[in-house]
């Protein structure tokens, strides 16, 4: 193999040390001469895929990675191949990839792996992509600290799924291991195994064979430490739940009060929690406080109210026949009043000049 790798569009890659390998190939750090900028390089067999049948996972996983852009996603910059090998160029992650702790982490660093990888499979599963292979050695992190999903290898759309067994055996749930049909909660499942490894550091299953394995997943409860927030420990149990239809979606998971509250906690906006607000603010009575000039306030229920919350994120007022229009911005204090019991906390208010 020749040191130097050349794209289809002529640029140059100069490979320059090894930083892993895998079932088909190897991963080098190469360095495009043009730009002198560092990239990764998946080196894989074509006589090994071809021996197992894996091209087609090979030509999928190219294809996902190249077309979805998200921070929490490496991104696949370029591929090509010659008669031997297939060569995948993407951005590098020179901080490697998480391993298995000694020690618990931190509930804030958990969070913040939690939600890089909730982002990431947010995205791929509102475009019908299933990852599939969830791992500590999938999650990649770059120079700056952030957490990127990688290895699309089992990665696939829903509608290709076939009851067929993969990933890594440890993070599989159970419809996988009975080669039974399976869904996006497979990462739910995978993304749950992940969290109590980084709370316990140990897989909530093990055993000494691959048959005992399978059968503690299909069979045995989990233990979760009692001794770390009640709302993570909820939500643990809830993502290792055996039967899928009870499991929560990716989705769902936003809602869960241990990621509410830590989205909260650190400012973080969470976009499914603010759609929650908007439809109840739709299906509520709310009074509109108007205060004029001169001191005095008016209520009513402007005739734009509907409309004006279901077409913008921005809270819209306008004039009606029965309602005055804002003739001061001064003295504006409120413009939704909710009951206490509401619980609503992070309503964005409108600003004014």
């Amino acid at each position: 193999m020749n040191s130097i790798l050349i794209g289809n569009d002529g640029t140059q890659y100069i490979i320059k040390n090894q930083l892993g390998s895998g079932s088909f190939g190897t991963v080098y750090q190469v360095t495009d001469l043009a730009m002198n900028k560092d990239f990764a390089c998946k080196i894989i067999s074509k006589a090994l895929l071809q021996k197992y049948n894996a091209e087609k996972m090979v030509r999928q996983e190219i294809h996902i990675q190249s077309t979805i852009a998200h921070r929490n996603i490496v991104k696949v910059i370029d591929s090509f191949e010659d008669n031997h090998y297939i060569y995948i160029i993407s951005e590098l992650c020179s901080r490697g990839t998480l391993k298995q702790p000694k020690i618990p982490y931190q509930e804030k660093e958990i969070f913040n792996i939690t939600h890089s990888l909730l982002s990431a499979l947010d995205v791929l599963h509102s475009n019908n992509i299933v990852h599939r292979d969830l791992k500590l050695e999938n999650i990649f992190i770059n120079e700056e600290g952030t957490y990127k999903l990688g290895d699309f290898g089992w990665a696939t759309h829903l509608d290709k799924i076939q009851p067929v067994i993969c990933g890594t055996t440890e993070y599989m749930p159970p419809e996988v291991v009975l080669k039974q049909n399976h869904d996006f909660k497979v990462d739910s499942w995978s993304l749950g195994v992940l969290i109590y490894i980084l709370v316990h550091t140990h897989y909530p299953f093990r055993a000494q064979s691959q048959s005992e394995l399978i059968s503690q997943i299909t069979t045995n409860e989990v233990n979760v430490q009692k001794g770390i927030d009640e709302d993570l420990q909820i939500l643990i149990l809830a993502l290792l739940t055996k039967d899928p239809q009870h499991r929560p979606t990716i989705q769902q998971l936003f809602m869960s009060k241990w990621v509410k509250k830590q989205m909260k906690l650190y400012n973080i906006f969470n976009k499914y929690e603010n759609q929650q607000l908007k439809n109840k603010t739709l299906s509520k009575n709310l009074a509109i406080k108007i205060i004029d000039v001169n001191g005095s306030v008016k209520k009513c229920m402007a005739d734009s109210q509907k409309s004006s919350l279901t077409q913008s994120t921005n809270t819209q007022i306008s004039s009606s026949n029965n309602c005055s229009p804002f003739q001061s911005k001064v003295n504006i204090e409120h413009i939704f009043t909710f009951k206490d019991d509401d619980n609503i906390i992070s309503v964005p208010q409108p600003k004014f000049g």
